[in-house]
């Protein structure tokens, strides 16, 4: 019995969507002005960052079970 394995479409996929889903959050961590708005940002970019961590094991999951 052959182990599933994702392919590079898989890998490519799951790349373009954790750099655009990241995208917004950094720029608006970049483009603040004042303290308030860089405490916004920085709180929406972590946020942004554990729902892709959550996303990307969960889509793993899928893609190595058999």
């Amino acid at each position: 019995m052959q182990k599933k394995k994702p392919n590079d479409m898989f890998w490519l996929t799951l790349g373009i969507f954790n750099a655009l889903g990241l995208s917004y959050p950094l720029s608006l961590c970049l483009e603040a002005e004042g303290d308030l708005e860089r405490l916004v940002g920085i709180s929406v970019l972590v946020g942004a960052g554990l729902l892709l961590a959550i996303v990307d094991t969960v889509s793993l999951a899928v893609a190595y079970s058999d």
